[in-house]
């Protein structure tokens, strides 16, 4: 009898699942500070709570796409509504990317480091991952990228600011890259935190291949709720639309985030209250010798402790001895990073104490 395997597509082998052993960790112990998956630390807003209990009433109705949602979406962009899709987070967004441009053997360009998301749903789509490293100075490539291109590009992606380097792409650059026409996916999901710089949703009336992917999960807080939407060329949310599975942003998301998009106010607070205490530990682990943190336009840091001489999992691991979860990054030459998702002040200030301590530990021995 053949083995199931021998039923699968043949490049599920190549596949690796996003993991989720740290958030079953943390979820098993409530006391553990969470500051490793780049959540926003403050809980939905009174308004939120309202909006999901009010609509859960009509729970056993299917939800349609979101009209309102989208009109609303659209009129910051100067957009149309149709110009909007919304998707169970922006993870969603990536997946419909990859579904509807991206067969066997087709390459997509990724950012060396970036989310690793990316790289896992272009695997399952069967595509070739290109991956083209960021500068020394953790700036993109603009040059490496348009010369990875061949005739297999089938997407580009742009996650900017990206994760974890935490920078922007000039705009120069950007344009650069599409204009060669390859459907190329701009992720701003931690543009909210920063809105003086803006959208490059004005894009897509020049550049159809854009597609500009949101997400209410970092700034607006609603990562457990699951909604995210992107801006693009209407025959792009046209492709999307084949692609979606029905009814996959419920009833009860589409609520949320329309109270969240409409508290201004509260908004407001969660980003002054991030920005505050970026520049808090920002400032504080540049402190510390042998270690250079990297500013970020996100809720995370992006920390070289290559001249501490620690190794990154020994450092993560220690943490985790002292209640707070941070991570570790790579795909950096001969450097060693960590980093550190934004906590609530009490968390920051936690953190790096208990970082400071461990570095000066190992550096004593």
């Amino acid at each position: 009898m053949k083995s199931l395997s021998d039923f699968t597509v043949p490049w599920l082998k190549d596949v690796k699942p996003y993991p989720t052993d740290d958030v079953n960790l943390a979820w098993e112990h409530p006391e553990v500070r969470r500051m490793f998956l780049n959540e926003n630390p403050y809980p939905p807003s009174k308004a939120v709570l309202e909006a999901i209990f009010a609509v859960a009433k009509n729970g056993n109705r299917y939800p349609g796409d979101g009209p309102k949602l989208r009109a609303e979406i659209s009129k910051k962009y100067q957009l149309d509504p149709d110009n909007v899709f919304l998707g169970n987070g922006s993870s969603e967004i990536i997946e419909m990317v990859m579904k509807v441009f991206v067969a066997p053997g087709d390459e997509v360009i990724i950012p060396n480091p970036t989310f690793s998301l990316f790289e896992s749903r272009a695997t399952i789509a069967g595509g070739k991952v290109v991956r083209v490293d960021q500068k020394e100075n953790l700036q993109y490539d603009t040059d490496a990228i348009l010369k990875a291109i061949t005739s297999k590009t089938k997407v580009i992606i742009i996650c900017t600011p990206n994760n974890p380097t935490g920078d922007f792409i000039p705009d120069e650059d950007l344009i650069r890259i599409l204009k060669r026409g390859i459907p190329t996916l701009i992720d701003e999901a931690y543009l909210e935190y920063h809105q003086e710089h803006p959208s490059k949703a004005p894009l897509i009336r020049d550049y159809p291949n854009a597609i500009v992917s949101h997400t209410f999960s970092k700034a607006f807080g609603l990562a457990g709720i699951r909604i995210g939407f992107c801006l693009a060329d209407k025959e792009v949310i046209r492709f999307f639309k084949k692609m979606q599975m029905p009814w996959s942003v419920s009833l009860m998301a589409i609520a949320a985030a329309y109270a969240a998009w409409s508290d201004g106010g509260m908004l407001k607070e969660k980003i002054g209250n991030n920005n505050r205490e970026m520049e808090y530990l920002f400032q504080e682990l540049n402190k510390m010798d042998g270690v250079k943190a990297y500013f970020s336009y996100g809720n995370y840091i992006l920390v070289d402790i290559t001249e501490t001489d620690c190794d990154p999992q020994e450092v993560v691991h220690s943490l985790l001895e002292k209640r707070v979860m941070i991570k570790t990054v790579k795909g950096f030459k001969n450097r060693k990073f960590i980093r550190v998702s934004l906590g609530t002040g009490e968390e920051n200030a936690f953190c790096v104490e208990s970082l400071k301590q461990i570095l000066q530990h190992r550096n004593a021995r």
